[in-house]
Parts: C-alpha cells; structure tokens; sequence
C-alpha cells in the first residue's frame, strides 16, 4: 500500500485536522537537510524521465524516502519526483503545474520541495522559483527560502519582482515618494498631491510609446532570440530593469517599473499560445495592440483606487510616527505583515485568521478583517479544485479569472493580425 492509498484510507477530517495542527510547529521554509519525514511528509526532488536517482536529492529520495528507481515521475512512497533533466524551463513547468495540483488535491500529506533543478539541472533559483508562484497558497507545501525570497516581497530581485508590480503597489509607492518630500501629518493633504499625481499618470497611458520603444529595442538587440532559440523573457528583462537607475525622478521610476511590468505580463502570456521563434514575432502582436488606440493597455483605477484610499484612511493611525506619515511603516502594515504570515501559515490559514467572507451572495469573496492591511482574494474553484486569486478591488465578475485580460488582448490580435 503507497503512502496515498494509506492516507485515503484514512478518516478525510480525522488526517486533516492532523495537518492543520501539526502546521505551526513545522518549519517556515524546507530545511536545506533532511534526514527522516513525519508519517504523513512527503521529500518532493528533481529527477530525469528515466528515474536514475544517482545524485542529490534524488539519492535522498532513494535512499530514504521511498523513491522508485525507474520511476521519474510522481509520488512514490513518500518522495514526489519532478522532472528537471529534460530541456529547458518550459519543460519542467507541466509537471510543477501537475505536483501543484497533486497537492491541493491531497491536503492530507504535507510536502517539502527542495530546491528542484538548482543542483545537477544547472537552473538558477530565479529561474525555478516562478513555477511555483501557485504554491505560494497552499499551506500543505513548504518552499526552500530561496524560492520564498523571489516569490515574496523581502528580497526579490528586480528581475521578478517587475513582473509582480501591481496597480497597489504602484499607488503606495507615489505616496512614499509624496511623503519622502512633503512629510505629512494630515491624510487630506496627502491625498490632495496625490490624486493630482495619479491624474497625469493616467492621462499619459500604462504603456506608453517610450516604453514600447526600450521593450522592442531590447528584443531587436536579443541574439539568443533572433537566433531561433527558445523564447525566456528572463534573458533581457535584467537590461530592462538596469536603465531605470538613469532616471533622475524617483516618480519615473515608478511609471517605468509599472509599463515595464504590464507589457512583461501580457508577452509572457502570449507566448503561452505563440511559442515565439523571433523578436519580429513578438513585435508584430504588440506593434497591433501599440497602434491602435485601444483603452485596456491603460490602468483602471475605479477599484484599486478606492479600496487604496478606504485603506489609507483605516490604517493612517497605525503607519503614522509622532503624528507623520512613516514609508517603512507603511510597507509592512499594507503589505509585509500579510506576505509574512502567508509565508509562515498558508493561506488557508491566514484566510481564516484574517478574513471574512463578502456574505451570502458572495462568499467566494474574502474581504480583511481590517481594509488596508491584505488584498482581497477570490476563491476559483475549477475542474474540482480550488485556488485564490488576488484581486483588484472588489473582486467578482472578470476578475475572478486572472487571465481575463490577457486574453482579450490575445483575441484583439487574432483578429487584427495578417492570415497566411
């Protein structure tokens, strides 16, 4: 009998109540050594599609933890291989996608991810860490610190923490960079600079055509692209983010971070369906979106905006010192404590803790107990499984799908782009 039939077997409430208590006490990050597993623990490695477990923590797994030799795929006793040896990135992402899914649909074991494909694979921290961006809510898998570091909010690079550069985090940074000038003690005050700040943002468009012409300047200048070579955003996306420190207004920066991370969203996604060989391709789908004067490139702020506000006000006591406006205090009320204990709980947990739900005409939709200091999530339930999307503001209709834009760009392009 596997470890799975065992634990199926078993009472569903009785094993689950096990885990959430047994969560606390369990470290916040996988230990870089493991040497034995609780009963319901699982090691999960990286492996090759031949299950050769030779080295690393597929030796581990081996030796200790129940892997199959032969077997390079899946849970098998209590270790869960994923493929690392078989290509590049967009190789290993199915079968991350699939240990996610796995996970989510055995809530009663908890599993350790070591840091997968950073050791004999060759891939860096940085490039692994994204696939596991969904994991990040489920409090049955622990990450290596490595991986939590890019996914989270302390110590990410610039290199991912651009493709993460939302329309809240643009706002409170406007108000930091207000604040490190003005230092105010009156919220209408502050609210008076920044609104007329956001006002001139809008006016001049998300992505504008300066940033379009760095992003397909870039491109042109990317060999490994234009050689024919898989398409990884990655490759540029560090020289993207390097010319913003030219920029002498603090303000800018912010603009260019937010453009830059709109348009590294959208091509990121085409490339899901495209599997681009060449810049000419991908310019071609933005040069579509870029000349036409459609309205979606730019940021909405109806419900970012009015939560942002609502929460300032709420919390204005809490990230003020002496009576003055505090940035370091601002960040870790609004954002650090969350991520924090989401890191150290799960999300399931903070849910609990944290939230409530909208009622019984929503309930899929968790508000913070205090606006100001967490997003609000929407709870997606699909094909039987559930997940959490961040949302905007209020959550229900479009943006209960967190590709629902992306798509209506991608259905614009279909339609506008040459046929054969």
């Amino acid at each position: 009998m596997s470890i799975l039939d065992f634990f199926k077997s078993k009472n569903p409430e009785e094993t689950m109540g096990q885990s959430e208590s047994n969560r606390t006490n369990r470290p916040i990050y996988t230990p870089e050594h493991i040497g034995s597993l609780q009963p319901n623990e699982v090691f999960v490695f990286g492996s090759n599609l031949g299950g050769h477990h030779g080295g690393g923590a597929a030796r581990v797994a081996l030796n200790r933890f129940g892997a199959i030799y032969g077997q390079g795929v899946g849970l098998q006793g209590q270790s869960y291989a994923i493929p690392t040896m078989q290509g590049g990135i967009e190789t290993i992402q199915p079968y991350v996608a699939d240990f996610i899914k796995f996970a989510e649909k055995n809530q009663q074991l908890f599993f350790y991810v070591t840091r997968i494909g950073c050791g004999i694979a060759g891939f860096r921290d940085e490039e692994i860490a994204p696939l596991f961006a969904n994991a990040l809510s489920l409090s049955n898998i622990c990450l290596p610190k490595s991986f939590v570091d890019y996914l989270g909010n302390l110590n990410v690079p610039n290199s991912y923490k651009n493709q993460e550069y939302g329309q809240v985090r643009t706002l409170a940074d406007i108000v930091k960079v207000l604040n490190d000038k003005n230092h105010y003690t009156d919220l209408t005050a502050l609210m008076t600079d920044f609104e007329n700040v956001l006002n001139k943002y809008i006016e001049r468009g998300t992505i504008n055509a300066n940033t379009y012409e760095l992003f397909v300047s870039e491109l042109k200048n990317d060999k490994d692209v234009n050689k024919g070579k898989r398409f990884d955003i990655n490759s540029y996306l560090s020289e993207l983010m390097s010319n913003r420190n030219n920029l002498e207004v603090k303000l800018e920066d912010i603009y260019y971070q937010r453009s830059i991370s709109k348009l590294i969203r959208i091509i990121k996604f085409f490339n899901t369906r495209r599997h681009y060989k060449s810049s000419e391709e991908i310019i071609a789908d933005i040069s579509i979106l870029m000349n036409e004067p459609y309205q979606i490139l730019n940021d909405s702020y109806h419900y970012p905006l009015y939560f942002f506000k609502r929460g300032l006000e709420n919390i204005w006591n809490e990230i003020s010192k002496d009576g003055v406006l505090d940035n370091d205090l601002l960040d870790k009320i609004m954002f650090e404590q969350h991520e924090e204990k989401v890191n150290q709980f799960g999300l399931n947990q903070v849910l609990k803790m944290d939230f409530q739900d909208d009622g019984p005409c929503h309930p899929e939709v968790y508000f913070p107990n205090k606006l100001g200091t967490a997003p609000v999530y929407v709870q997606d339930n699909h094909c039987g499984q559930s997940s959490y999307i961040k949302s905007c503001g209020e959550g229900k209709g479009p943006n209960r799908d967190p590709y629902y834009y992306e798509l209506r760009l991608l259905e614009i392009v279909e339609e506008k782009r040459p046929r054969c």
